[in-house]
């Protein structure tokens, strides 16, 4: 795990030291870099797999290929064995060095036998050829930009940012999307020119041509059928084998079924006292109960972290600027208050995200059931935009003069493609919402506090067993994760069972009831500041004045982030 950056074009080692100095919690344990004449690649490492000889960069046997890389392969022993056979040679024990070997023996295919969690820069001295690559489900996250023929990476936004050269511009589009959606769409971020790789996306550049290809995922989950007994032993291979690791490993305790079936296996595979982490604002929504039953009933070492609605002010400030690609979601202050936590004891954590997705567990998705008859599609669309978007478009266009087609198209193609809107609705959340707000979360906060952060549920072979499961097997009449409640419901607790998805409990509207978080939102949506921004937050104080509604105060609450977002990225604050 780690954070990776570089640029195609130049040799710059000024440069590429500020690059990787800008994420060094990504990597505090070590730094690694390669320059020549056509380019400066760099890279911040956390050490989890050989902790002796896995330092980057990576070589091929003859010295003609390089690799600089971000994250997990977690059945690289298994490739390992395959290349060896073929006459390839190793001399390390990573899984980074697998990754070189795969695509020497089989090209840009041979990365889609990868299973886990990656992003990374491979460079052909030779050629003169750069290939930049994303997992398909987009867990670890890569941003890039063209200035002229010179391209710019990084794991984060903010290596792109250390180049002077680069305008800080808002893209009012991308903006459009972000108070729609509380997150940035598509491939496009805040930033005019900064673009996200896409999931299982492959950038190769060469000086001359850019080129992009998708990476052709031939995976087959090995089961005899689709059944609840055969994702139980699935689920169970899968979380053993993500408990590959050289450092201390823990795990994040919602109290839900989606952490708590990880924490149950975990335990069943654990010969040690397994650590899991849990936090709350003291609020009745807190999950800190049903967390210490999940971790009396595993027998876990449970730590536990309460937190005052005073460090608030204090903790947003900090996440936005390691959330350089905005989002919304209040649930990253817990999990980068407990990541610190966590830390003290563990180097790497499992997470449950991407249960929801793949086994329909959202309640909004209810809407889309078959149990609901006779509800025409356009109904339930729109029942279902209410629950996801912001602001509507005429405050959209209010406050950043743009009409929002950009958020708007990217919600309709979904709509608009032929078969189950169910279905349909599903790939929307896992393509869009589930990359870029919420794996964007579980990479960035961890991250924060040098944590590595696994979602087990995103394993190839469980996105491909979802792929074969009958939509009335996820959400069975108005049952969400049907399948997934019955796979694990000898493994967790009665009252984890049928409890309903909350996750940490971070609610904006119990923080703006806080004297602190009043003073500090007045004091940053200043009248001023924000006609300087080019912004217009005039109706923030009606907002505040119904903050009662739920909605009113996730709605003060992005409009908060985005004015903190734009003076510490646009204006230089520091």
């Amino acid at each position: 795990m780690c954070g990776i950056t570089g640029i195609y074009g130049v040799e710059d080692k000024t440069l590429l030291k500020k690059m990787t100095d800008s994420i060094t919690y990504r990597g505090p344990d070590d730094c690694g870099t390669y320059l020549d004449k056509t380019v400066s690649l760099g890279m911040r490492r956390l050490a989890i797999i050989d902790l002796k000889t896995g330092n980057q960069p990576i070589w091929d046997a003859k010295g003609e290929k390089l690799i600089f890389y971000n994250g997990e392969i977690y059945n690289y022993e298994e490739l390992k064995k395959d290349l060896l056979k073929k006459g390839h040679k190793f001399y390390t024990e990573t899984d980074t060095e697998v990754i070189l070997h795969m695509y020497e023996q089989y090209g840009i295919q041979g990365l889609s036998q990868l299973d886990g969690m990656f992003a990374f820069a491979l460079y052909d001295i030779k050629a003169k050829e750069l290939v930049l690559a994303r997992d398909r489900a987009g867990i670890k996250p890569l941003y890039y930009t063209f200035l002229g023929k010179k391209l710019i990476f990084g794991s984060e936004i903010k290596c792109i940012l250390q180049d002077e050269d680069f305008p800080r511009e808002l893209d009012k589009e991308a903006l459009t999307s972000y108070l729609t959606y509380g997150t940035v769409m598509g491939d496009k971020t805040l930033f005019e020119g900064v673009k996200k790789l896409l999931p299982g996306q492959i950038l190769k550049y060469d000086g001359e041509n850019t080129n992009f290809k998708k990476l052709d995922i031939a995976w087959k989950a090995p089961v005899e059928d689709y059944s609840a007994k055969s994702l139980e032993k699935l689920f169970d291979t899968v979380v053993k084998d993500q408990m590959i690791s050289h450092v201390p490993l823990g795990a994040f305790l919602s109290g839900g079924l989606d952490s708590s079936s990880i924490v149950g296996m975990m335990a069943k595979h654990s010969d040690d006292e397994l650590d899991t982490f849990t936090v709350g604002f003291g609020q009745d929504s807190d999950e800190i109960y049903y967390a210490k039953v999940v971790a009396e009933h595993f027998g876990t070492k449970h730590h536990e972290l309460i937190v005052s609605p005073d460090e608030v002010p204090k903790t947003i400030q900090k996440l936005v600027w390691h959330f350089d690609d905005l989002t919304w979601d209040s649930a990253a202050i817990p999990v980068y208050l407990v990541s610190k936590l966590a830390r003290k004891y563990v180097t790497v954590a499992l997470s449950g995200e991407g249960a929801d997705e793949l086994f329909g567990g959202y309640e909004r998705f209810k809407p889309f059931s078959s149990a609901i008859p006779l509800v025409p599609k356009t109904v339930r669309w729109d029942i279902y935009r209410k629950f996801i978007t912001m602001f509507d478009p005429a405050t959209r266009k209010r406050i950043c003069g743009s009409d929002g087609t950009y958020a708007e198209k990217i919600l309709e193609k979904y709509e608009k493609a032929p078969g189950n809107s169910l279905e349909n609705v599903m790939q929307f959340e896992y393509n869009e919402f589930l990359p870029n707000q919420l794996l964007n979360k579980a990479d960035k906060a961890p991250m924060a506090a040098s944590i590595e952060a696994r979602v087990p549920y995103l394993d190839n072979n469980i996105i491909e067993f979802a792929k074969h499961v009958p939509l009335q097997e996820k959400v069975h009449g108005l049952e969400g994760k049907y399948i997934l409640r019955k796979a694990v419901s000898n493994l967790v607790p009665k009252i984890t069972k049928k409890r309903m998805k909350k996750g940490f409990g971070a609610k904006p509207i119990f923080w703006f009831r806080n004297k602190e978080m009043k003073e500090f939102t007045g004091n940053m949506l200043d009248k001023p500041h924000i006609e300087k921004s080019g912004l217009n937050y005039s109706g923030w104080k009606e907002i505040m004045a119904n903050i009662e509604r739920p909605k009113k105060a996730y709605q003060l609450w992005a409009m908060l982030l985005l004015e903190i977002w734009y003076r510490q990225f646009i204006e230089g604050e520091k």
